[in-house]
């Protein structure tokens, strides 16, 4: 069944699975050419044939998920991190997934794509701003995970509760490209941070690929662009931003690099 994800005919990575976690992996080989995603897939393929063995032994779904989770923190030993490590390397998907430590969206997606393959309605989500991971037990309870620690918190949903969504702390589930999304994007800021500008270059660009043309990644790609020494199509994209967001809080200063832009282009010629 893996067989397809170690395809890297002529070194492409045009096939990307439509599974977020799968999707992340792969992303990897845009910033780095020598990231081993066989060696990623080989190490997740692992750990879904453990969840498969811990299905079959605990078909109770409360006990089947304390044993995963379990099994997921204490034996394979995966955990936050404190270590003065990078944060774009924590961030990593296959650097998790090798070492079992790192950034919470990261572990967050590990965890909730084996909890899909042990048949649970498992997926990130964002509660007050942190990165968590959702597991709906049915519409009216369910758990939080804290991607960590496993630490879970039980919810239920009371019945006849009119007030019961004013009262209960908004929830933002995170599915799909939104997921992917959220992990580039984190990504983009680790390397703005560390100033691996082409390897947030490449973030952008595939966040382009997912929402468009949209003017605020088109603004950061003029930012990166102009680090990189792309003065004129620096200079393209801050104008489409401009153009587009008029009444963005940080217009002038993004008129004011153009301004610079066009002085050095002027110089240049």
């Amino acid at each position: 069944m893996t067989d397809i994800w170690f395809e890297e005919q002529d070194g492409s990575t045009d096939y990307i699975p439509q599974d977020p976690l799968f999707r992340c992996i792969k992303a990897e080989r845009h910033w780095d050419a020598q990231a081993k995603l066989e060696t990623s897939f080989c190490q997740l393929s692992e750990l879904e044939l453990l969840v498969e063995k811990i299905c079959v032994q605990y078909p109770h779904p409360h006990e089947r998920l304390d044993k995963l989770l379990d099994a997921f923190y204490t034996v394979w030993l995966f955990s936050g991190s404190d270590q003065n490590i990078p944060e774009y390397t924590l961030n990593s998907v296959c650097y998790v997934l090798n070492m079992r430590s790192g950034s919470p969206t990261a572990l967050a997606m590990i965890l909730s794509h084996l909890l899909q393959r042990a048949e649970f309605d498992a997926n990130l989500a964002l509660s007050q701003g942190e990165v968590v991971v959702h597991v709906a037990m049915s519409n009216e309870e369910g758990y939080l995970v804290d991607p960590n620690s496993g630490q879970q918190n039980w919810y239920i949903v009371p019945e006849n509760d009119a007030d019961a969504d004013k009262n209960e702390e908004p929830l933002e589930l995170v599915m799909g490209d939104e997921a992917v999304k959220l992990y580039l994007a984190q990504q983009k800021w680790a390397f703005i941070a560390a100033d691996k500008f082409s390897h947030a270059l490449s973030c952008v660009e595939l966040l382009m690929d997912l929402i468009g043309d949209d003017p605020y990644e088109r603004r950061d790609r003029g930012y990166l662009l102009n680090q990189l020494n792309c003065p004129k199509m620096a200079k393209e994209d801050l104008q489409f931003f401009v153009d587009e967001c008029p009444d963005d809080p940080t217009i002038e200063i993004i008129q004011h690099q153009i301004a610079e832009l066009a002085d050095h282009n002027n110089i240049l010629h």
